[in-house]
């Protein structure tokens, strides 16, 4: 008599939830360029506010884990960004882009990691005009080498980012490499602005290159040699 009882409760339970957070685990690196200095004073950065700064590439590869169950390890996805202005004073839902997705995905990955993209990226991934493929490179050095003691010191523990290479062959590619001591220009540079993806850890870092040859933004750029770069991790 309990057993039927049991069993009779247990059909009118609702059923566990399954755990979602466990679907969406997942990390890996992530390098950002822009066209505006995001390691600088205030004096260069008053001077680039509502006239450039509104144009970036993001690029992500998953290290480990899967998006919505579909494992995504060793994939990369990137996308080119275009604002209305400056991204910190931008209408954020107004932005367009174009996102690249790693070709060595299967559909399903290829999906999903434009779901995570689009997640990670926000209010500015929503309005995406394009959609490629390519083969992609994003590389980030564990370790960017130590400074010298006495210039890391004089600059106020400058950031040290490692190096970072990103890569979608005649599209779009970013170069950097650590801040150094001659990256100071006016002495009280801080980082101006925040990496344009949601669950970042990124130190600034120099830009060598960073360029955008895509004909679907209706705008190319190639900006190099400036200190406009995010190079880190990421996780959700």
């Amino acid at each position: 008599m309990l057993a039927s009882a049991l069993t009779v409760l247990a059909c009118l339970l609702p059923a566990a939830s399954p755990d979602t957070s466990v679907a969406n685990r997942i990390a890996g690196d992530y390098v950002e360029a822009r066209t505006a200095d995001v390691y600088t004073g205030p004096c260069f950065s008053n001077a680039e506010i509502f006239i450039t700064g509104h144009q970036a590439v993001l690029a992500w590869k998953v290290t480990e884990g899967s998006w919505k169950g579909v494992k995504l390890d060793g994939l990369s996805i990137a996308a080119a960004v275009v604002g209305t202005t400056t991204f910190s004073q931008d209408d954020a839902k107004a932005a367009r882009s174009v996102l690249v997705v790693d070709e060595k995905a299967s559909p399903a990955q290829h999906d999903a990691l434009i779901e995570m993209a689009k997640t990670l990226g926000g209010d500015r991934l929503k309005n995406v005009v394009a959609v490629r493929t390519s083969g992609l490179i994003v590389t980030v050095e564990d370790d960017p080498g130590t400074p010298d003691a006495d210039a890391h010191k004089a600059h106020g523990g400058m950031p040290r980012a490692p190096h970072a290479l990103f890569s979608a062959p005649g599209l779009a590619e970013i170069l950097t490499r650590p801040l150094d001591a001659d990256d100071h220009v006016c002495g009280n540079e801080t980082v101006e602005y925040q990496p344009l993806s949601s669950g970042v850890r990124a130190l600034p870092a120099y830009t060598l290159r960073h360029k955008y040859a895509g004909d679907e933004l209706n705008t190319l750029w190639n900006d190099p040699n400036c200190r406009s770069s995010f190079v880190g991790h990421f996780s959700y």
